[in-house]
């Protein structure tokens, strides 16, 4: 229950942030963002695969809300720097789809690979190939590992860690917040 507060916490401090920047796109996807937690952490209404289809429809519209990097054309052959704003926007945008990921694999069935390797060998056995059950064995079908995906989004949580410090460095608080909040939101989501 404690995961499951925090996400609706951070979420609602994300709308609030949306809410401060004035940017009707952002609100849009943090006000969906804020829904999918509320009833994913709480009150499981609506099927996560819905809400993961918005949490991607919102990582889109924060994207789209991002404005052009200024380009200065007069320092050095580095190319254009990211800026702490832009960087923040991208990563905020990237954590809608992460969250998406995570809401499915958490409320995915259980992976049965057991069952699937022994239907498999019935099966084999059944049209009098049992040699092939060796290959069944070391058959990899399913659902990919989460391990991958685990792995991440804890980059993607303190790569968000450090935009948060970064912006209350800089003196800008509701950058901080906002980024703060998304880490803690995708850390209370791996718990």
């Amino acid at each position: 229950m404690l995961a499951a507060t925090v996400m609706v916490a951070a979420a609602a401090l994300c709308v609030w942030c949306a809410a401060r920047s004035r940017s009707p796109l952002q609100i849009v996807a943090a006000s969906v963002m804020f829904m999918a937690m509320l009833d994913h952490g709480i009150t499981l209404l609506v099927s996560p695969v819905i809400w993961a289809a918005l949490l991607i429809g919102g990582s889109l519209l924060v994207g789209a809300s991002l404005r052009p990097a200024q380009v200065d054309t007069g320092a050095g052959a580095g190319g254009p720097e990211l800026s702490s704003d832009r960087a923040q926007g991208v990563l905020c945008a990237i954590a809608y789809p992460a969250m998406a990921a995570l809401m499915l694999l958490r409320t995915a069935p259980p992976f049965t690979r057991g069952a699937e390797i022994a239907a498999s060998g019935v099966a084999a056995m059944n049209a009098g190939a049992e040699s092939g059950i060796g290959e069944v064995v070391h058959h990899h079908g399913g659902t990919p590992p989460a391990g991958w995906l685990v792995a991440a989004v804890v980059v993607l949580v303190v790569a968000l860690g450090g935009v948060a410090v970064a912006a209350l460095r800089e003196g800008r608080r509701v950058a901080a917040v906002e980024a703060g909040a998304m880490s803690l939101m995708l850390g209370s989501m791996l718990a």
